[in-house]
């Protein structure tokens, strides 16, 4: 790398004016005397964020110089800096030259998201402090997050009463009002379906409607991502992308393993450990290629009851060794269970290295494209949905403020949902039928209303909010989920209909 500590200590560094004026500002704040303090905290906070920064502009009137031993320090501190902007960055040529304009890129877009969360805050210094402390993941040792002023694994991100536009416009075509929905509004549901065929503008109104909720608090999200797109998904108005909206960090499993410990067990009696066990095999016997017959059931039943009695954190590998050493017992010839149990295993799908409270309190977008190995997808979609329905179920319920809204503790956003509905997996239709008292807000987007025809009638029903983009849909599908008189098929371009609970009949709106 084309770079010198003496080199570093002597360059000028600074970010625009206008960054700077908040740079400033901050120092007020927060009751710091030296610049470098707010413009160090706001350079770590970018750091945070996985997507490069967008360089300054020319068009950009240039801000005041701090000196980089000023700004990072000298040795060690200086090194350290150096190297996680230039890890980040990707570029092992980093110059003089591409550094300086990395750290004013770093230093602009932290302040952007410091203001913001100063703002959710309502200016408060200890709640902003809060919200910095878990961004900042303080310390992820395996023994959960640090409390700091009340905040635990089961902390809420919202306080109040969120209402999001529906979509980019949200305008009801005959009257042009605006449509709000109450996420966590007293007496509704946090939960949502959005329909449509091909291009019709699902996606565009989900996105839009996260955005509005983060917007409004910092809630953490899990997005499944079936396409391969969604973490730069800007909608049709060039927002900025959803991944970095919430800072969310990108996993694409096989080719890099999901870092949660996602067969934990929240409690190690053998209850609880032939109940995991049952889930399991229960996720496992989904998977295309298994076919499990009672006696193969048990096998894998007692193979991964084995493995979560003996090991801590338990991983894939140990219910595959298990099952190996259960199936020579009862000198069973290997099948569709074993191979399976093999082919899971040729890639690390999961990594213990978070408990369900830490890796929950961030956020998380999961691509499986087509491209990924239709098993791997199954398992993965099902642990994932079955460590948050645990970890959610294991909380108090979620805090209640004066109006009546439900505290908020994570959103789950299943896009291209039509992948896994009908299959009736346990998991999601907990998460559908309870975890709305716990906090939780799952986000379905899919491709027609025929995509729930698999699911029970209580699944729709425990929807706050359900919206349907031009479709091809079966009338009675239509009917069923939006009510008589929705015509999926006359909608125009960027209109869909939607039903809310506190309405008694579907609205046409203008989503984009």
């Amino acid at each position: 790398m084309g770079l010198s500590l003496v080199e570093v200590a002597g360059a000028n560094f600074r970010t625009d004016e206008q960054s700077d004026t908040l740079n400033t500002a901050f120092m007020g704040r927060l009751g710091m005397r030296k610049r470098y303090l707010p413009a160090r905290l706001a350079i770590a906070r970018s750091l945070a964020i996985s997507a490069s920064p967008e360089l300054l502009g020319d068009e950009l009137e240039p801000g005041k110089v701090i000196k980089g031993d000023t700004l990072f320090g000298t040795g060690t501190a200086l090194s350290v800096w150096i190297a996680l902007i230039a890890q980040r960055a990707g570029d092992p040529e980093m110059d003089i030259k591409k550094l300086v304009a990395m750290v004013g890129a770093h230093w602009r877009r932290g302040l952007v998201h410091l203001d913001k969360e100063w703002e959710q805050a309502g200016q408060d210094v200890a709640k902003f402090v809060k919200r910095v402390v878990e961004v900042a993941e303080l310390p992820t040792s395996g023994k959960g997050l640090p409390q700091l002023g009340g905040i635990s694994s089961g902390a809420t991100f919202s306080s109040g009463q969120i209402d999001v536009l529906m979509g980019e416009i949200g305008e009801d075509v005959a009257t042009k009002e605006k449509i709000l929905w109450s996420v966590n509004g007293k007496g509704g549901s946090p939960h949502s379906a959005i329909m449509g065929g091909s291009g019709s503008g699902k996606t565009v109104m989900a996105a839009a409607m996260l955005r509005g909720i983060r917007e409004q608090a910092p809630v953490p999200l899990i997005a499944f991502d079936f396409k391969g797109d969604l973490a730069g998904f800007t909608g049709t108005k060039g927002q900025t992308p959803l991944g970095e909206a919430f800072d969310a960090q990108v996993i694409e499993p096989p080719r890099m393993p999901i870092p949660l410990d996602v067969l934990s067990l929240t409690q190690r009696d053998q209850f609880s450990i032939d109940e995991a066990a049952l889930r399991f095999r229960q996720s496992f016997s989904r998977l295309k290629g298994s076919k499990l017959g009672d006696r193969q059931r048990n096998f894998v039943h007692e193979a991964a009851s084995r493995a979560l009695a003996s090991e801590d954190p338990c991983e894939l590998r140990h219910i595959r060794d298990r099952l190996g050493e259960v199936y020579q017992e009862h000198e069973a010839k290997e099948d569709g269970a074993t191979s399976s149990m093999e082919e899971l295993c040729r890639f690390p799908l999961f990594e213990p290295k978070f408990s369900p409270a830490e890796f929950f309190q961030k956020s998380w977008i999961i691509k499986l494209p087509p491209n990924v190995p239709e098993d791997s997808r199954t398992i993965v979609v099902n642990l994932l949905l079955d460590a948050l329905d645990q970890y959610l179920n294991s909380l108090d319920d979620a805090e209640t403020g004066p109006d009546g809204a439900r505290g908020l503790r994570i959103i789950c956003m299943i896009d291209e949902a039509h992948q896994i509905l009908g299959t009736k997996l346990p998991s999601l239709s907990r998460l559908i039928r309870m975890s709305r008292s716990k906090g939780g807000a799952v986000m379905l987007v899919s491709q027609s209303p025929d995509d729930f025809s698999g699911e029970d009638d209580e699944f729709l029903d425990n929807m706050g909010l359900v919206a349907a983009f031009a479709t091809n849909a079966k009338p009675g599908a239509a009917s069923r989920v939006l009510g008589k008189g929705a015509n999926l098929t006359s909608l125009q371009t960027g209109q869909c209909f939607v039903r809310r609970t506190v309405d008694q009949a579907a609205k046409k709106i203008k989503a984009w």
